[in-house]
């Protein structure tokens, strides 16, 4: 096994993918590269602590160099921190969804059931478990890659969660009720493929992240239309949405007959949540 000096291991990095980002964004992703393979603090690469380089690590700085994602090259990253598994069945957790969890912690009591639709590397419902025990948390995802990764996540984190391979368009042959629905559903359109970078295109699964033009919010009248079946009196359906169509998202669960919808940004000022309640009556 190969030792190098972490600074040498940095720009060694910079320079394999200083292609595909700016010079900034290149130096902060080789230190969390350095973090997640080696768990090695911006003090330990001052300090020139030297690690050990795992035998295809040379295959690993090619992916980088073709632009693949840190996180899909190291095969981890953190979400609310605790590390979780990824690869290439399952979108890359990202901290706008970390605001999510806290939606659903503000309005799940403490012995609520959950229910998370879409969950990719399973994030969102063990971070619920682990944040609070005493939810009783199911999840699902039509990708039986992704629920793979999900259930080692779980495994891993030991987190009890429940998974289960269910298409949310057929939910009406699924069964049980829930008082808290999430979801990260797919809603970028095609037409916003343009503004995108390549290391999303190329490599995340369009099937986590896409929708038509003409049928953007697909995913979202589905939940609405599922969560006032499936939740409780009261309950709270709570979905991240694509910060362009916040108002007619709004405007769509309203329509369904949902009674309190509230808007919500994110950290960077963009409509990004939407949480609305069932009537209680």
């Amino acid at each position: 096994m190969k030792s190098i000096a972490s600074p040498i291991l940095i720009q060694q990095i910079i320079e394999a993918i200083t292609p595909h980002y700016e010079p900034t964004e290149a130096r902060a992703i080789a230190f969390r590269c350095l973090d997640l393979g080696w768990n090695l603090s911006s003090m330990d690469i001052i300090l020139k602590k030297e690690v050990d380089l795992p035998a295809d690590w040379s295959s690993r700085l090619a992916r980088l160099a073709e632009g693949e994602p840190l996180q899909y090259v190291m095969g981890k990253t953190y979400f609310r921190n605790h590390l979780f598994q990824v690869n290439a069945d399952t979108l890359i957790p990202r901290p706008e969804t970390e605001e999510l969890v806290d939606l659903v912690l503000n309005h799940a009591t403490d012995n609520a059931s959950v229910l998370d639709v879409g969950t990719g590397s399973g994030c969102i419902p063990i971070s619920l478990k682990l944040e609070r025990p005493s939810l009783t948390v199911e999840a699902w995802d039509i990708s039986a890659g992704a629920l793979e990764m999900a259930h080692q996540n779980a495994t891993a984190l030991e987190a009890e969660v429940k998974f289960k391979e269910q298409d949310i368009f057929a939910w009406p042959s699924s069964e049980g009720n829930w008082e808290v629905i999430v979801s990260n559903p797919p809603y970028v359109t095609e037409e916003e493929k343009k503004e995108m970078a390549n290391h999303v295109l190329d490599f995340e699964p369009h099937l986590a992240l896409f929708v038509p033009n003409d049928d953007a919010l697909r995913y979202y009248e589905a939940l609405a239309d599922f969560s006032l079946e499936r939740l409780t009196q009261g309950g709270y359906l709570c979905i991240e949405i694509n910060q362009y169509f916040g108002t007619q998202t709004v405007e769509l669960l309203f329509s369904k007959g949902f009674q309190d919808v509230k808007l919500l940004q994110d950290f960077k000022g963009n409509d990004r949540m939407i949480v609305a309640q069932k009537s209680g009556l």
